[in-house]
């Protein structure tokens, strides 16, 4: 049973709602009761909408064109997509990722707010008795995979993160990066209020974005398993998928509601709350490999500073002196680079110290990890190494299927626990309250959870169990 969470977590988080951080923290922690995170999430979610931005927002004034208005949107985006296709097919270069290195920073950069992924709509699975929201509720369900990991959008993406080395880097984050995610997972414990808000924030995230599109495309070219990214391109589809299943939701709610003019203001706010926080397209512009490479070296500089010999020098002072502070680190690359130990816009091949770290009998051979090496090794190629040069570096990992293996030898008897429960349960609404608390984004990914998905969907949705073998 979760309890109520420690007085001063939560006044902490009162006092500085822009460590999003801290709040992405605070809704997945198991141990918080959802009454106090519903009081939170309200709280937040105020104080977000007050700062919103309109400007950007198209939204069409008239409610019966909002249909068209998306697929006018999908039809755009298709098009964009076809014409990038005509250029890469006439011999352009990728557009997003010039190397896997880059690739590799997309990924941590956007994976706070995949790791939540479809979190906005676990509210709404409290209102499971109400036919107005089951267009909703099966959008969510299938967000968590009806309960299967290979299909699970939370368990593909950290199954991808941890298969490419990547997870490590994702906990050294800018708090920025957490932003959306803390709005995601907010809306997830929103009280019924926001509904109008949560309808909103839906619509426009079930929508076929252009970048979502290049970046499938670009993964699979650099050798990433893009099945992530891909599962989204095909079940956010227009005609039957989440785009339409989330238009329909919108329909028969808002006929529901008496004051028709506040919840269109409402669920344009919830709308304009899907462009808060750093976007896809954001961190794609701004993708820099210089950061992230002086984030690694400053990292290994916290063992590596005291054991150098003091035979090496660098502008007078050894290599133990310049790691001591890692602050001191990024002045050291800029040494290393002016003596041309460290030769960018070359063949790594070239740099000294791409040697020492590569070759067998490099003095600092094994201190880099596999996917440490790749991101360095693009970082001194640059954009001048052509893609059979990448491809000879790159990384060689098969991204494992989890649904073969999903059991914990370490379990504390909770699934067994809540099996006996719902076979001992004749009632399905108790059934159901008792799946509901698993279905939570902290839970719905794990071993518990994902047996309870699967319960709650056939109980609520039988017609979707034919699916898993499929989906």
């Amino acid at each position: 049973m979760p309890v109520a969470v420690k007085k001063q977590p939560l006044e902490s988080v009162d006092k500085n709602h822009q460590n999003y951080f801290d709040m992405v923290n605070f809704f997945l922690n198991g141990d918080v009761s959802v009454q106090e995170k519903e009081r939170k999430a309200s709280y937040f979610l105020k104080k977000e909408i007050q700062n919103l931005n309109y400007n950007s927002n198209d939204f069409p004034a008239d409610v019966s064109k909002i249909h068209d208005w998306i697929l006018k949107n999908n039809k755009l985006q298709c098009a964009e997509y076809q014409a990038y296709l005509e250029r890469r097919n006439s011999g352009a270069g990728r557009e997003y990722f010039k190397n896997v290195g880059q690739a590799f920073e997309f990924l941590i950069k956007v994976a706070p707010v995949k790791q939540v992924d479809g979190s906005w709509l676990f509210s709404i699975t409290h209102y499971w008795n109400d036919p107005v929201f089951r267009d909703l509720i099966q959008i969510y369900l299938e967000e968590l995979g009806l309960g299967l990991a290979k299909s699970n959008h939370v368990c593909l993406f950290n199954d991808l993160i941890i298969n490419l080395g990547l997870e490590h880097f994702v906990l050294d984050l800018e708090d920025e990066y957490y932003h959306q995610a803390a709005i995601q997972l907010a809306l997830a414990y929103a009280p019924p209020e926001f509904i109008p808000e949560i309808i909103g924030f839906n619509l426009a995230y079930e929508q076929l974005p252009l970048h979502l599109l290049i970046t499938n495309y670009e993964l699979q070219e650099l050798g990433i398993d893009s099945k992530y990214f891909n599962l989204h391109i095909t079940i956010d589809n227009i005609d039957n998928g989440h785009a339409n299943l989330s238009i329909k939701a919108f329909e028969k709610i808002y006929s529901k509601f008496n004051d028709k003019r506040s919840f269109i203001e409402k669920m344009k706010a919830g709308f304009a709350l899907s462009d808060k926080g750093l976007s896809s397209r954001q961190i794609i512009k701004n993708l820099n490999l210089d950061t992230l490479v002086i984030k690694i070296l400053k990292r290994k500089a916290l063992v590596g500073n005291v054991i150098h010999n003091d035979k090496c020098t660098f502008n007078n002072k050894t290599i133990n002196s310049w790691l001591a502070s890692p602050e001191s680190v990024e002045e050291f690359v800029d040494v290393l680079i002016d003596k041309k130990w460290i030769r960018l816009g070359r063949n790594p091949e070239e740099s000294r110290f791409w040697k020492l770290i590569s070759q067998e009998d490099g003095k600092m051979f094994g201190v880099f990890t596999a996917t440490e090496k790749q991101i360095i090794y693009d970082w001194i190629a640059g954009e001048s190494a052509p893609d059979a040069d990448l491809n000879a570096h790159r990384i060689q990992l098969e991204h494992e299927d989890q649904t073969d293996f999903m059991f914990s030898f370490l379990s504390d008897g909770e699934l067994e626990d809540i099996q006996h429960q719902i076979y001992e349960t004749g009632n399905l609404a108790m059934k159901i309250n008792k799946l509901l608390p698993y279905l939570a984004p902290h839970a719905h990914h794990h071993e518990t959870g994902l047996w309870c998905t699967q319960r709650f969907a056939d109980y609520l949705f039988p017609f979707l169990s034919n699916q898993k073998f499929t989906h």
